[in-house]
């Protein structure tokens, strides 16, 4: 097991709070009105289906804390762990997304901000953040890049760039 150097765990702006409480009540409002009424039940069950799914996914890439060992910079979610190995981590910088930042496929504020997006200014990146105060980009070797975010993101981003500095 590698030894942690640094753990943060991820805020979620409140935008994101509001967005979400307001989208789950509104699928389950909807559900509980359509079971009272009795009459279309094929509804109630596909936005039952749509929430299981969208849970899913919110499980699976929500990112819940950053995690920096000595081998790897690590986010930890409900259901997985992703890893970057330091060897393949070419870049890190402090760098927010902008209003300019496009949605390509992921969530825009569901649990956070979690999916693949576009900026003019950074080009495609895969996200796992919520907020966009606290982010930090990283770009592999591989050309692949990464928004990620936390609490005290400029101190995770420096002890990212001294640990990559002792993998040199």
């Amino acid at each position: 097991m590698d030894k942690t150097i640094l753990k943060k765990r991820v805020d979620i702006s409140t935008w994101s709070t509001i967005l979400t409480i307001l989208t789950m009540a509104a699928l389950i409002g909807i559900c509980i009105w359509q079971f009272n009424k009795n009459e279309n039940e094929a509804i109630c069950w596909l936005l039952l289906a749509i929430m299981v799914v969208w849970s899913f996914f919110t499980l699976f890439y929500c990112p819940m804390y950053l995690r920096l060992t000595e081998d790897s910079l690590n986010v930890e979610t409900s259901l997985r762990i992703k890893s970057f190995p330091l060897s393949e981590i070419e870049e890190v910088k402090i760098c927010p997304p902008t209003m300019a930042e496009r949605r390509i496929c992921g969530s825009g504020g569901f649990f956070g901000y979690w999916g693949w997006f576009r900026e003019p200014s950074i080009g495609k990146y895969f996200a796992y953040y919520g907020m966009a105060s606290q982010t930090f980009l990283i770009r592999l070797k591989s050309g692949r890049q990464y928004m990620l975010g936390c609490r005290d993101a400029k101190e995770m981003a420096k002890e990212l760039g001294k640990a990559l500095q002792n993998q040199a």
